[in-house]
């Protein structure tokens, strides 16, 4: 058995408090449920390796439709995809699948009605109807009835023509379904003009549309999407680089209308680039320098540059400043995945993501708690996380820093001979906290320490969270049990979360208390589910 071992088991029935004062943390259906929304796993403990759904991973929401609350149940499904609270998609429209074909009737109608309002985009419509054939056999149920024909209906007639338009042709299929399947099984009827034209394109082709339509006196809105079409079609039967131009800027195409061999040209990236969104931006820094449509002194790359530093965008897209560091890590790698793009980083592209980084933590917004970061200063931290091109030192410091500069009332700690500060203020930069962390004596990573430190030097602690590689070292008391008793003598109702961000899996959490979390490796999707957990969402 390994040193940390002990420290790597569930607590035993012993060290488990039937108090009374234990009542408040007990794991109801409900939060197994929210958990499950958030990162796909009812439990207390979230991997960022992905794990498959299934019907046996969703007991929680089972009982909760049994127990007659499936309505509820849906209601904190359209709420967890509404407010952004999901760090993946697919477990939302998974459960939203379970409530739409349960034998609850008013479940199911509750379901239904929500499918226009939980999937945003067509993608999330393919993978919810997929899902639903997934689980057709499991469930001993039908699938394309008329509630799933009216709710297809519904979330068709209820966009507005252009969306339409957009969703057809730039999203056209997703897990083996396509909008084609999608009109032909729903039996949509049209609710007016435009959308009447979209789906003659789906279902016939350009052709037919332009024979159906030459001679017809339409309204504005109807002349404006077949003018689209036209242009989607012309887009895919030229070469002519001036044209493909045109027709990106005068109807704002997307990436996805193009042909791979448009994509070849650097003009093309340039026109493509006017109306392209940040996320977009970060996601094909490498790409565009590669390409050379970000030549230094360019006009695109003072573009490029503008958006990354514009507070109001960043906050808009919700760009979290983990995002921008994970784009920076790639943009200074000099190549793209598996080694097929090489580029040289553009130096005021690099700069513009330094001042990005540092200006995204102003959207960020505070949780208003007390807490105390304790993070593992050992050279292990230097390994690469799974789920990120980072670090776990750097990601360590980044989260140090997010904690430093919104919440008011924060303590960061490091593992050295015993727990010692690790002095990192709102002012200092990234390398600033990663030198003063290298400056610290190394010692065990010891997940019960920082609690029993707080307890013994009276520190007033909401949530402590905890960073470190992959290793608990052995402790006279089991973390979840140190827990409880620094609840008890402090009279706070405190939290705990462990993150082993180079673990592919660990046992520290009690997954029987609401305050335990567990994060094995760390991705984008981590701030979210570290924020939900913090505000009781989870």
């Amino acid at each position: 058995m390994d040193e940390g071992a002990s420290q790597m088991q569930p607590c035993n029935e012993n060290q488990l408090s039937n108090s009374e004062d234990e009542c408040g943390w007990q794991v109801t259906d409900m939060t197994r449920l929210r958990r499950f929304l958030c990162f796909g796993s009812e439990g207390g403990a979230f991997y960022v390796k992905e794990q498959k759904l299934s019907f046996e991973s969703v007991d929680a929401l089972l009982r909760l439709i049994e127990d007659g609350k499936g309505y509820e149940a849906v209601q904190e499904i359209k709420t967890f995809s509404q407010e952004g609270r999901a760090a993946k998609q697919d477990p939302v429209l998974f459960a939203l699948a379970i409530c739409s074909q349960c034998s609850d009737a008013k479940t199911k109608q509750e379901a239904y009605k929500a499918v226009p309002e939980i999937c945003h985009i067509p993608t999330h419509l393919f993978t919810f109807i997929q899902f639903k054939k997934d689980l057709k056999e499991g469930m001993n149920c039908g699938m394309w009835g008329r509630a799933l024909r009216k709710a297809v209906s519904v979330w068709y007639n209820g966009k507005n023509d252009m969306a339409i338009a957009l969703a057809v042709t730039a999203y056209k299929k997703k897990n083996g379904w396509c909008h084609k399947d999608l009109l032909r099984l729903s039996h949509l009827k049209p609710a007016n003009e435009g959308l009447a034209i979209v789906t003659k394109y789906v279902m016939k082709g350009w052709k037919e549309v332009q024979e159906t339509y030459k001679e017809s006196r339409l309204s504005a809105e109807a002349e404006k999407v077949l003018k689209y079409l036209e242009a989607v079609e012309r887009v895919k039967h030229t070469t002519d680089e001036l044209e493909v131009i045109h027709l990106i800027e005068e109807h704002s195409l997307v990436r996805e209308h193009l042909l791979t061999s448009h994509l070849k040209s650097k003009e093309v990236w340039k026109a493509l680039l006017q109306n392209m969104p940040v996320t977009a931006i970060l996601k094909n820094l490498g790409k565009m320098t590669a390409n050379l449509v970000l030549e230094p002194g360019s006009s695109e790359v003072a573009m490029v540059c503008e958006k990354l530093k514009n507070e109001k965008l960043l906050k808009k897209a919700q760009i979290h400043p983990f995002h921008i560091l994970v784009a920076l890590e790639n943009y200074k790698g000099e190549r793209g995945y598996r080694g097929k793009l090489r580029w040289q980083p553009e130096k005021d592209i690099l700069e513009a993501l330094d001042t990005s980084f540092y200006k995204s933590f102003k959207a960020l917004e505070p949780m208003g708690k007390r807490i105390l970061v304790a993070v593992d200063v050992s050279d292990s931290m230097l390994q690469k996380v799974f789920g990120s091109v980072l670090n776990a030192s750097t990601i360590a410091a980044a989260m140090c820093m997010v904690v430093a500069r919104t919440e008011k009332d924060s303590h960061i700690v490091a593992f050295s001979h015993d727990i010692v500060p690790c002095p990192v203020t709102e002012d200092m930069t990234l390398p600033q906290v990663l030198q003063k962390m290298s400056e610290i004596p190394r010692g065990p990573t010891n997940c019960s320490a920082p609690v029993l430190w707080a307890q013994k030097t009276g520190v007033a602690v909401d949530v402590f969270i905890i960073f470190m590689d992959s290793e608990t070292f052995a402790g006279d008391v089991h973390p979840a049990t140190a827990l409880r008793q620094y609840r008890e003598r402090m009279g706070i109702p405190s939290k705990l979360i462990v993150c082993g961000m180079t673990s592919s899996g660990f046992t520290v959490a009690d997954p029987e208390d609401r305050g335990m979390l567990d994060i094995c490796g760390f991705d984008t999707g981590t701030p979210i589910v570290i924020q939900n957990f913090i505000l009781d969402l989870i």
